[in-house]
C-alpha cells in the first residue's frame, strides 16, 4: 500500500499528502476496518519514528480516541518516541 511505501522510505510528508487523499470526503470508506485500522497504526508508528514528540502526542490523542485502537507496536513505539525526546515523565499522561 501507499502507507507503506513511506514507512520504507520514511517520508513522512508523502504520508501526510496520502493522510489528506484519505480524509477527502468517504475515501475512507474504501478501505474495511482491518485496513483502516493497519493504516492508521502504520501512521502512527511513521509519525512516532519521524516527528517531534508534541505532534506525536497530539495525533495520538486525537487518533486513540476515535480512529483506531493503538496496537502492542503503537504504544512502544510511542514509549520510545518519549524516551528518545527524553521526556518519559509523560508516560501517566497517555496511559
Amino acid at each position: 500500500t501507499g502507507l507503506l511505501q513511506c514507512c520504507d522510505l520514511k517520508d513522512i510528508k508523502l504520508a501526510y499528502r496520502l493522510n489528506k487523499v484519505m480524509e477527502k470526503g468517504d475515501n475512507w470508506k474504501f478501505l474495511d476496518m482491518d485496513r483502516l485500522n493497519a493504516y492508521w497504526s502504520k501512521f502512527f508508528s511513521l509519525l512516532c519514528m519521524m516527528e517531534q514528540i508534541d505532534v506525536v502526542l497530539k495525533w495520538y490523542k486525537e487518533m486513540s480516541s476515535s480512529l483506531f485502537y493503538p496496537t502492542p507496536k503503537n504504544i512502544l513505539d510511542l514509549l520510545q518516541a518519549l524516551d528518545a525526546a527524553n521526556h518519559l515523565e509523560l508516560i501517566p499522561s497517555v496511559w
